[in-house]
């Protein structure tokens, strides 16, 4: 006999329809919400057994106390959610470090601020999470312990997401502690428990004991010897990205037992406080990649060990660690020569790490095979006499190719660097280092980095990186297209930019002046320039009246710096014919570059955004605009402190025109920046010409047709309700002149072009008042029957 299901109280009922042409429905299924918002709730739910489809939510700004462990099962499609409602501070769940029985094994013990057991589909998000007793307890305290045991199978989607977990006993060491961890065992029976499609994303994890995000799962073989694409019992499907973990007692990431799992866009800040390990560090695991992220204050005494910002660590096969930024800690990278296969280092960024680059772990074994090292950039400052590889440290079954090794004072290669067997260097800088003996092409010359030196911590390793555009290469370096070439090198650099097939750089930045955007372009002349309250501008209409200027014999720059990442589209430009000058000559040369800082005196190019050559404008005067229109649009990437860009432009004729100059004074739009001519900065703030770039297209037709179905009908008004009010829209929420807005205006222009099919330009036919008010009766009519149908299954107010 099926068990009837009893609604406690602080729950609402929520009931899945199915909508059927002839507007019949009927129930599929029913779930509920629980709200928690006194200690009392959760002592009533916090043991709960919960169904498909359940939310379990505790209100923001209160203060719960004791470890939350539902029954959590959910399935496919009905995910159970444990979550926040309402508004204010993430609700606090506090464990105080207390010791709970464990579910089902007597004498054992478990303490967590939310623990799992033997659960899938569920999401825990918007929590805030701590365990602590003020003590230092040798019990295993966790903030997030998702549990498995003895079920023999895969638990699906298990997702924890935007959490803050910390103060987990901090002052203790020890690996299967600590903030966010999955474990899967089989301690009674052969049948193991694992997962699939795990995310562990936008955490926060901050003092913690032991680890701060961990994985195990026991019975997967090792994986260094293994043949095959997938391990039995190896999750899968692991995802672990943009979380923030510092102050660690142990290591920041300990990622076990996975096939093929990504952790990237991570933070990681002085973990290992109280015992020594890398920051990011694999076990057991089979093509794990490590890419993007961030790793610093790893430190400690001379002769400690194991304080690397990344670790490829034993039994593991096909690890890939690249794209990350390590800076300040003892070392770069752990290797371990325990039975490792098939590692590969590149592209890496390492900043004044205070011992040296490389550490050799169990220095008296020899099972690593397969290292490849390469395109690596290693920057010491005058404070730091690094050793490349760690002293008594021995390199083994390692290929060394166009790495950088930047020492501002002196440094070396270690006692050991030469003394290892099978070990290649091959084309590597040595500034201030002396080469090891066996190096093939040791180069010895100043690589000369755009501009070298800073050390930001906490960067924005997906959209920021530009911050550490200074250790690319410039372009004057003797080592732009002197690399050795590399096949299946990962197709990108440390920044981004495309890697080429051949002419490859030394270091980790590929360096590709005039080639690495060349999009077709439109040009458009007119009374055209942006209002600033109409797109996203970076530079206006200038507060003074612009003047005719200089002829177009020189070089004109202008510098300025961008606020938010910045998608540019179009380029305005305020100029003027020179009635002197043959119509053929009227071309222009444009660039829009990297500096480190727009205030400088002087300036000098860094990596090259934008490159337009020959581009012809059409013969006008007066004060008509041209709109150089990118048939693709280029990332400008927010800029901080003094670096910026330069948007240079020379003319490809002689003369051809004359620009429009105009004067700035405080607080204008122009007051950034400086001005350049032919290089040399223009006297008392003058700026060259009137200019605007903005991700506006003008070229982009002006219609109401957001479904892009061909015609204008009330399906694009449904689109326009509900996007009223947005800001940073697009045609398919209902901006239909294109100004990054939903407002009265794209109402007007689809009440103008209601009725007919999709307009060339904004100059379309008025719809019958007739048409027009069939429309909008059918259109309310369909609003308030979804509002109805809405309101009788209401959705959770869920964050």
């Amino acid at each position: 006999m099926a068990s009837k299901r009893t609604f406690p109280k602080h729950f609402t009922q929520r009931v899945a329809w199915m909508v059927f042409p002839m507007l019949s429905y009927g129930p599929l299924a029913i779930c509920a919400d629980y709200h928690i918002s006194t200690q009392a709730d959760f002592d009533t739910y916090k043991q709960a057994t919960f169904s498909p489809g359940d939310n379990i939510l505790f209100e923001r700004g209160k203060v719960f106390t004791g470890m939350f462990a539902p029954t959590t099962v959910g399935n496919n499609g009905r995910v159970i959610t444990i979550s926040s409602y309402g508004t204010g501070a993430k609700p606090v769940i506090n464990n105080n470090g207390v010791i709970h029985p464990h579910p089902t094994r007597n004498g054992k013990t478990v303490s967590a601020g939310v623990f799992l057991f033997n659960a899938e589909y569920v999401d825990v998000k918007n929590l805030e999470i701590t365990n602590n007793n003020g003590g230092d307890q040798t019990e295993n305290l966790f903030g997030i312990y998702v549990l498995g045991e003895d079920t023999g199978k895969y638990h699906n989607h298990i997702y924890i997401e935007n959490n803050y977990v910390h103060n987990v006993n901090g002052a203790v060491a020890g690996k299967k502690r600590g903030g966010i961890h999955i474990h899967g065992y089989s301690p009674t029976t052969a049948k193991t428990a694992t997962y699939n499609d795990v995310r562990i994303v936008n955490n926060v994890v901050d003092r913690v004991g032991g680890v701060g995000i961990g994985s195990e799962i026991d019975d997967v073989v090792n994986a260094n010897s293994f043949v095959g694409t997938h391990r039995e019992n190896a999750m899968t499907n692991l995802y672990v990205a943009h979380n923030w973990i510092g102050n660690t007692g142990r290591n920041s990431v300990i990622a076990r037992d996975s096939d093929y799992a990504v952790y990237e866009y991570n933070t990681s800040a002085n973990s290992s406080r109280y015992d020594t390990g890398h920051s990011f560090f694999n076990f057991r695991t089979l093509g794990m990649t490590f890419q993007y992220n961030e790793a610093y204050g790893n430190t400690g005494v001379d002769n400690d060990p194991d304080r690397g910002g990344f670790d490829a660590d034993f039994n593991s096969k096909d690890t890939v660690i690249q794209y990350n930024y390590s800076h300040g800690n003892n070392w770069f990278a752990g290797i371990m020569k325990k039975p490792n296969t098939d590692v590969t280092i590149r592209y890496n960024l390492s900043v004044n790490e205070e011992k040296g680059a490389y550490f050799y772990g169990f220095e008296n074994n020899d099972d690593l095979t397969g290292l490849n090292i390469y395109n690596n950039t290693h920057y010491f400052d005058g404070t730091i006499s690094p050793e490349i590889i760690a002293r008594d440290r021995t390199p083994i079954e390692t290929t060394f190719y166009n790495n950088i090794f930047y020492a501002v004072g002196t440094g070396s290669m270690g006692t050991n660097a030469n003394n290892g067997t099978k070990v290649t260097y091959d084309t590597n800088v040595y500034h201030n280092i002396t080469p090891p003996a066996s190096e093939t092409n040791g180069l010895i010359q100043n690589p000369l980095f755009f501009s070298p030196g800073a050390e930001p911590q906490d960067v924005d390793m997906e959209f920021g990186r530009d911050v550490l555009a200074g250790y690319m290469l410039s372009a004057d370096s003797p080592y732009l297209n002197n690399g050795v070439s590399i096949s299946s090198n990962g197709g990108l650099d440390f920044w981004g930019n495309a890697l080429p097939n051949g002419d490859t750089d030394i270091g980790a930045s590929e360096y590709r002046i005039g080639t690495v955007v060349s999009p077709a372009v439109t040009v458009f002349t007119g009374n055209l320039f942006p209002a600033s309250n109409n797109a996203n501008v970076v530079a206006a209409t200038p507060d003074a009246v612009s003047i005719t200027g200089d002829d177009a014999a020189v070089s004109l720059t202008q510098t300025f710096q961008v606020t938010s990442a910045f998608n540019l589209k179009t380029i305005f430009l305020d100029y003027e014919y020179d009635a002197a000058s043959d119509p053929n000559d009227i071309l222009i040369n444009l660039e829009i570059f990297e500096v480190a800082d727009v205030a400088a005196s002087s300036i000098k190019q860094g990596r090259s955004f934008l490159t337009l050559n020959g581009q012809t404008l059409s013969e006008i005067a007066g004060a008509d605009v041209a709109a150089i229109i990118l048939d693709s649009a280029v990332t400008l990437s927010e800029t901080t402190g003094t670096t910026g860009y330069a948007l240079r432009i020379t003319n490809g004729g002689s003369p051809g025109f004359e620009w429009h100059r105009t004067g700035s004074s405080s607080g204008s739009v122009y007051s950034f920046g400086q001005a350049y001519e032919d290089g040399v900065e223009k006297y008392d703030g003058q700026r060259d010409f009137v200019l605007a770039l903005s991700d506006v297209d003008v070229s982009l037709p002006v219609n109401a047709d957001f479904d892009a179905d061909g015609d204008v009908d009330g399906a694009d008004f449904l689109i326009w309700q509900r996007g009223f009010g947005t800001s940073g829209a697009h045609k398919s929420d209902g901006d239909a002149d294109n100004d990054h807005d939903v407002d009265q205006d794209d109402l007007t222009l689809w009440k103008n072009q209601y009725g007919n099919p999709v307009p060339l330009s904004s100059a379309t036919a008025v719809p019958e008042p007739s048409s027009l008010s069939a429309c909008l009766m059918s259109t309310v009519f369909a609003c308030r029957w979804f509002r109805r149908i809405n309101t009788s299954a209401e959705l959770p107010d869920v964050d």
